[in-house]
């Protein structure tokens, strides 16, 4: 990852920060290098930017091949390292793109459920997260992402952003015991990163009742 990378990541973490008056934990737990997939729900556009700045290392991430076509935004999310995916058909290009960052040892930042939860709700992961994994052989960190959806309230704090990260787990560990193949088994797997993700939201949601008690 070059020098504008860098810069623009740093500029980006900066800036929503101060927009949204975020709150960060647990990013510790992100370890700095070796090939990750850091999973998370999806409520809102501001995400996949949110998300990935929040994070401690630089990290790749999938986008709908349409927006790559638009004239600011296109040029915008390819020169941040995203990677163009085909949704509604298995896009072998965009996930053998996607599983080679992964085996380099970098860092890519998936959404389970595969697009945004409007309702704000968890929902079945899709399971590509499970391919991915499986391909590359690298474990999933959970992330649990609340308030991006009401940007109308970050102006004055009366809705703060909160990221939680979780330890990474292997997609083994994550698929549980049994004797799953192929789709089954990528499914295994998601459904235990949305465990994961579930979990960390109850964390969360129990730490933001303390704070207000």
């Amino acid at each position: 990852m070059g020098a504008y990378y860098h810069a623009a990541r740093s500029s980006a973490k900066a800036v929503l920060s101060a927009l949204t008056g975020w709150e960060v934990r647990n990013a510790d737990r992100i370890p700095l290098t070796g090939g990750l997939i850091v999973a998370s729900n999806h409520i809102s556009f501001w995400d996949p930017p949110l998300v990935g700045s929040a994070l401690p290392r630089g990290t790749y991430f999938l986008a709908k091949e349409e927006l790559f076509a638009t004239p600011v935004l296109g040029p915008l999310i390819s020169s941040v390292q995203a990677i163009p995916i085909r949704r509604g058909t298995a896009d072998l290009s965009g996930m053998a793109r996607a599983i080679e960052v992964l085996r380099r040892g970098e860092a890519l930042l998936m959404f389970p459920e595969g697009s945004r939860m409007r309702d704000g709700e968890l929902h079945p992961a899709r399971p590509g997260v499970g391919l991915m994994a499986v391909s590359a052989d690298v474990p999933i960190a959970p992330c649990y992402i609340s308030g991006s959806n009401r940007q109308k309230q970050w102006w004055n704090r009366r809705v703060r952003v909160r990221i939680t990260f979780g330890a990474p787990r292997t997609w083994r560990d994550l698929a549980g015991d049994g004797e799953a193949t192929g789709r089954a088994l990528y499914q295994k797997v998601g459904d235990g990163v949305m465990r994961d993700i579930a979990a960390l939201r109850a964390d969360q949601e129990a730490s933001a009742s303390r704070g207000a008690a």
